[in-house]
């Protein structure tokens, strides 16, 4: 029984850190990475996000809603990092259209 929480609570993850991922993607500024990548960063940075941060947001009660924004401050640390070392390639191109008003 407590091999199927294991897996309910990683598919949590899994479905928080995409819609994290989509947040943090519009909230922190530089280029777009693309809807996959996006979800990876997502995925990655809410599961880095809820071993760190959850920690710290003492005054949120609800656990869904301290998930969601622990995963997107993650996501946002996490893309802010990529975004850092991806600075020096010329070659990539802003993927995300909404940005240049096109």
């Amino acid at each position: 029984m407590e091999q199927y929480f294991a897996h309910k609570a990683l598919l949590v993850t899994i479905c928080i850190g995409a819609v994290a991922g989509l947040f943090a993607q519009m909230f922190v500024p530089g280029k777009g990475f693309g809807i996959v990548p996006t979800i990876v960063i997502g995925i990655i940075g809410c599961y880095l996000g809820n071993m760190f941060i959850s920690h710290y947001l003492t005054m949120i009660d609800n656990k869904t809603l301290k998930d969601i924004v622990s995963g997107t401050l993650g996501a946002m640390v996490l893309s802010l990092v990529i975004n850092i070392f991806r600075i020096g390639s010329p070659k990539h191109k802003d993927k995300t259209k909404w940005r240049n008003n096109a």
